[in-house]
């Protein structure tokens, strides 16, 4: 009985495994047949870039520099800063006095915030109360990302075809050697989820931008008074106005951050929380990870099981089920991974060669990897509050959220990966 229930065990882990990189292999497939017709970029449109930021991430620095260097000839940035004693308001006007020949960078100290939603929200609505009937387009940059020189006009390029509403980027997770457990975790889990965003067009307001009329016919300004995050509404906003969302595919983005294990935990299930909240795929990711889990623990429990009872052939067989099925997700993985590093060639960059000894800890670290997801999923199902950039929201009342505390932001030891 053992030893049938090894065999039946491993085959269904095998499959599911093999299942997850004929996945994977076809969103190889399909992003090489997109890049090889990008849309043509555009840098006639007048276009405001909205940034929002507490706490001086490592990349701010790049990142605001790198908004002020665009090829790109109408645009303004409007930063709102969460505060005047924020570690990055000095970064920021340092850099205005550095690389804003033009005039083009706008910093403003965020107003007393609304408690019904986010501190990000209020700022991205405090920073449309000063756009100009000048501007087109509007586009979103995250602190976390240090765009190349023709960025924006990658994104806004799309915006040419009218039945687009929305153009988006997404995020890879490359940390730099040699790297903790933690970050391989967050960037496996990333690898996954990155399919399913680009298959299912979720925005990913890291690199974001759409048309201002489609902004305020789309009443964003009313639904981001009371979110928690702001892509989340995004995609339900622009679909009813009968557009699509585009990816560009030169924007996978890509963030080298170091994390720790226990923030990747915190960081994965503050992503489902966001994806229960506004996303109508959410329980299918729970159903998968509670399926990943039951196949990979009860394959485990059987090779614990056979080796206390010295079943040689159900230890063999189960054995084999757990490397076969670890093999195939870390390929799975590196497909998703020269996805990312196609998308860093077209703007001229290189993620670099991964190492062997990486490739094995990625291996070593699947069951870790779908532990987490599963105890995420579970956690972001009932979780009720959440924790912030050191702000705590409510979320018992869902879809209406409300802000517990605000003080400035002071740094902490965990919070060089906490990307707002």
């Amino acid at each position: 009985m053992l030893t049938f229930s090894a065999i039946v065990a491993g085959q269904i882990i095998f499959a599911a495994a093999l299942i997850q990189l004929s996945i994977a292999i076809s969103f190889g497939r399909w992003f090489s047949k997109k890049t090889s017709k990008t849309a043509k970029h555009a840098d006639h449109a007048m276009t405001a870039v909205i940034m929002s930021v507490r706490g001086c991430d490592p990349t701010f620095e790049a990142s605001l520099t790198g908004a002020l260097l665009q090829q790109y000839a109408h645009y303004q940035i409007h930063l709102v800063v969460d505060h005047q004693d924020d570690p990055a308001w000095n970064v920021a006007t340092e850099i205005k006095s550095k690389f804003d020949q033009n005039d083009r960078l706008f910093i403003h100290a965020m107003k007393t915030p609304r408690d019904t939603c986010s501190l990000k929200c209020h700022s991205i609505l405090q920073a449309v109360e000063h756009l100009t009937d000048e501007i087109e387009f509007v586009a979103f940059l995250d602190a976390d990302v240090a765009p190349h020189s023709t960025w924006l006009a990658e994104l806004t390029g799309p915006l040419q075809d009218e039945e687009i509403g929305g153009v988006t980027g997404s995020q890879w997770f490359e940390p730099p050697i040699p790297t903790g457990p933690g970050s391989l975790i967050r960037s496996a889990w990333n690898a996954g989820a990155l399919v399913f965003s680009v298959y299912f067009a979720n925005p990913w307001a890291g690199s974001f931008a759409m048309r201002r009329s489609t902004l305020e016919s789309a009443n964003l300004i009313s639904t981001w008074s009371t979110s928690i995050v702001d892509d989340g509404p995004l995609k339900k906003a622009i679909q009813k106005q009968g557009l699509k969302i585009e990816l560009a595919p030169s924007l996978i983005m890509i963030n080298r951050e170091h994390c720790s294990a226990a923030y990747a935990n915190r960081w994965v299930t503050r992503m489902l929380t966001w994806s229960r909240l506004y996303e109508d795929t959410f329980f299918l990711s729970v159903i998968h990870s509670c399926f990943s889990n039951v196949l990979m623990l009860t394959n485990f429990a059987i090779l614990i099981i056979a080796i206390l009872l010295g079943n040689a052939t159900a230890l063999i067989a189960s054995a084999t089920a757990l490397i076969l099925s670890g093999c195939l997700s870390t390929w799975a993985y590196s497909v998703s991974r020269k996805v990312a590093a196609r998308s860093a060639e077209l703007r001229g960059e290189t993620i670099g060669n991964t190492t062997l000894w990486r490739i094995i800890k990625l291996l070593l670290l699947v069951p870790a990897c779908q532990l987490i997801y599963g105890a995420s999923s579970i956690m972001s199902l009932c979780c009720k509050r959440v924790r912030w950039r050191q702000i705590e929201y409510d979320l018992s009342s869902a879809p209406n959220f409300k802000r517990l505390n605000y003080q400035p932001f002071n740094p902490e030891p965990d919070n060089s990966s906490n990307s707002i």
